[in-house]
Parts: C-alpha cells; sequence; structure tokens
C-alpha cells in the first residue's frame, strides 16, 4: 500500500475545541441525578497534510464549559508539532498534565476528547476503522436496553420495558432507590413480568449506605438480578469488597472511576465482580483497553458503560465483553446530531467499516446548541420528576 504525501505528514498542525448543549427528549432521573441535557465537547486536531480527526466527550448536562476550556486552553497546545503516531507518549503527557487541575473527573474528558481524535485520525491514516487497529474481530455487538427511569410511573415503566423488548431486546436495566423499598420490588417485580427469565441489572447510582445496600440487595435478589450497580458511593472501596463478600448478587460498578490505579484497587480487593469502565470517563481507548485487560486478568467481566459510539469500538477488542449498554435517548443518532454512528437494530449493533471512529457529526443538527461561558446550566430536583411518563 502506498503512502501518499497527505498521509506522510503525521504531525500535529492544529486543534479545536466546541461544545453544544443538546435537549433530551425526555429527562432521565435516577436516585442521584436529575438530566435534561446532555454537553457534548467535540475536539478536531488537524495534521500538517490537512487531514482532520473528531474526538468527543461528554457530561450529563453540567461542567462542560470547564472541560471545554481545559482541553482548549491547557491540554490542546502540547500537541501541536508532535507526530500522532506516539500514541502512549501522547496519552501519558496529557494525563500527566492533568494532574495540576486534578487527575480524573473534567481532566479526564478532556483527555478523552483528544484520544479518541487521535485514534481517529490513526485510523484515517491506516485506512482501517479503529476497532481493527486495536484488535477488535467483531462485526457486530449485542447491546442491553438501558435507561434512566427512576422517575417514570410503574405503568410507564411496564409500558418502556415492553417497547424495548417488541424492538428485540434481550437483556434489560432499570433504575433502584426510590425511597421505600416496596416501590422498587414492585416495578421490579412489573418489569420481570413483562420479560419473563431474560437478564435484568439492576442500578441505584450509589443511592445507599452500607447497612440499607445489603438489606436492599437481599431483598431484590428474589428476582435474579445479573448485578447490582453501584449500590454505595464509589469512593468507599472497603464497603465495597465488605458488601461483595456477603452479597447474594453480583456487584457492578466504574462508570464514576477515572483510572487504572483505582480500578485495581476494587480488583485487587474483591469489590468487583463486573467492571464497568466508560471509555470517556478514563480518558479515552488508550487507558480504557489497559483497564479492561487488567480486569481480564483477575477473571472479571468487563461490561462497558455508556458511552455507545465509543464503546461498541474498545468492546469489539475485547473477548467475553458483556453487551454494550444502549441507554435510551442517549446516541447521537437517537439526538439526532450525527449523519452515521452506531444505531443498534433488534438488539445489535452492526459496526461500522469506515476509516477511523466511524462517527459523522452532523454541523447543521448541532449549530443551534451551540454553548458558550455565559450559558446558565440549571439544577433540578430528582424527586420534582417522580410518577411522571
Amino acid at each position: 500500500m502506498t503512502t501518499s504525501p497527505q498521509q506522510a505528514k503525521t504531525r500535529i498542525e492544529s486543534f479545536s475545541v466546541s461544545i453544544f448543549r443538546v435537549p433530551l427528549a425526555k429527562p432521565w432521573v435516577s436516585a442521584a441525578h436529575a438530566i435534561t441535557h446532555h454537553e457534548h465537547i467535540l475536539v478536531e486536531v488537524t495534521l500538517e497534510g490537512g487531514l482532520t480527526g473528531t474526538g468527543w466527550c461528554s457530561t450529563m448536562g453540567n461542567a462542560g464549559m470547564a472541560v471545554a476550556a481545559l482541553a482548549r486552553s491547557y491540554l490542546g497546545p502540547m500537541l501541536i508539532g508532535r507526530d500522532v503516531h506516539d500514541h502512549e507518549a501522547l496519552w501519558n503527557e496529557l494525563w500527566r498534565r492533568s494532574h495540576q487541575p486534578g487527575p480524573g473527573g473534567i481532566a479526564a474528558l478532556a483527555v478523552a476528547g483528544f484520544d479518541l481524535a487521535l485514534w481517529d485520525l490513526r485510523g484515517k491514516l491506516a485506512g482501517l476503522p479503529v476497532r481493527k487497529l486495536i484488535g477488535g474481530a467483531a462485526d457486530s455487538l449485542e447491546v442491553y436496553a438501558s435507561a434512566v427511569n427512576l422517575h417514570l410511573s410503574e405503568a410507564a415503566l411496564v409500558e418502556q420495558t415492553r417497547g424495548f423488548l417488541e424492538a428485540g431486546n434481550r437483556l434489560f436495566k432499570i433504575k433502584v432507590g426510590r425511597p421505600e423499598v416496596e416501590d422498587d420490588l414492585s416495578r421490579i417485580a412489573a418489569v420481570r413480568k413483562v420479560i419473563g427469565n431474560r437478564p435484568l441489572m439492576l442500578d441505584a447510582n450509589q443511592r445507599f449506605k452500607p447497612g440499607e445496600a445489603l438489606r436492599r440487595i437481599t431483598a431484590y435478589a428474589r428476582f435474579d438480578p445479573v448485578w447490582m450497580e453501584e449500590p454505595m458511593a464509589s469512593d468507599d472501596v472497603d464497603g465495597h469488597a465488605r458488601l461483595a463478600s456477603v452479597s447474594p448478587t453480583p456487584i457492578a460498578l466504574g462508570e464514576e472511576v477515572s483510572t487504572r490505579y483505582e480500578f485495581w484497587r476494587y480488583v485487587s480487593s474483591g469489590a468487583v465482580h463486573y467492571l464497568q469502565p466508560n471509555v470517556l470517563k478514563v480518558g479515552g481507548i488508550t487507558e480504557w483497553l489497559k483497564i479492561a485487560h487488567l480486569g481480564n486478568c483477575a477473571n472479571l467481566t468487563i461490561a462497558p458503560h455508556g458511552a455507545l459510539e465509543a464503546s461498541v469500538i474498545v468492546a469489539a477488542a475485547i473477548p467475553g465483553c458483556y453487551p454494550v449498554e444502549n441507554i435510551d435517548g442517549g446516541s447521537f443518532m437517537d439526538q439526532g446530531i450525527a449523519h452515521h454512528a452506531a444505531a443498534p437494530v433488534y438488539g445489535k449493533v452492526i459496526l461500522s467499516d469506515a476509516p477511523g471512529l466511524g462517527v459523522d457529526f452532523d454541523r447543521a443538527a448541532l449549530a443551534p446548541y451551540a454553548a458558550g461561558p455565559d450559558t446558565v446550566v440549571p439544577l433540578a430536583n430528582p424527586a420534582a420528576f417522580y410518577g411522571s411518563s
């Protein structure tokens, strides 16, 4: 395969960062949050030959301005003049620099935006989808139907679940953590009646203290859930280790954990059974793969959290990976902001063969949602949405 003059120019010439605040079609409500918008931070990196790679990261409606500012003014400038193929060196320098404002959180999201853009470039230079560059052999992946739906009335929850089932989904996840355990039990029973013995996961979004967590998990166990996700605060490794040792249901977590070192604390202490790294929250593809291999070394199942468009790429490279989470209303295609991106059909995603990441954003659709430093981001109370449809 010959190398064109443009492909030979692999040094980074410029970058840009933009942010868009996109309204959700319906609010997302969990035990922890009420979410009405997603903020998408798009990072574009251009090589000397003119080739551009696009990466992204997203927030649940807040802190996006801080992510964009960190990416634009602090992290991006260090890439100028560097070779796009030096991906380990570039990622480590981005991560090291992110330690000054604080590793994880906002900084990890900013690093992820650049990491994805650089991988998009490498795929385009090679003429291959990124999933092939990182060893992915799968051409399609199963997804599980997920929704941020703690606010829904029981009737609305049943209707939503029935819709997921009729759309061809085989696995399901619902939120728990209502103030009264009886409400949770009634809702779980109603969903179980719809889906029969198909796999069902439960997610508490860190709602419980240790004693309450065990009581709730024990009560939920009669419905045979695959896992109990984030039962307690994700910072409490020791508490999760104690809980995991007595829980009748396997523990899943990882969406709020940012580094391989934090994940290792969970893995080495026996505090988790299903590892759920979010590719955007750990700093991108480069770090996600390390975390997944770490989990594999401990014989744990890797279950990618959210971030559908990036998760299907990394999941394709991990044998035995759990089906990818498809959150209702959360994909770029659901939000109408991409011409081409991962789009589950009958419970599966056919992976793109396009060079790079395979996501083509619709700039005209995004334009009305452009946000700036004066954008006001109101906070919403989850309880205000309870009982809605």
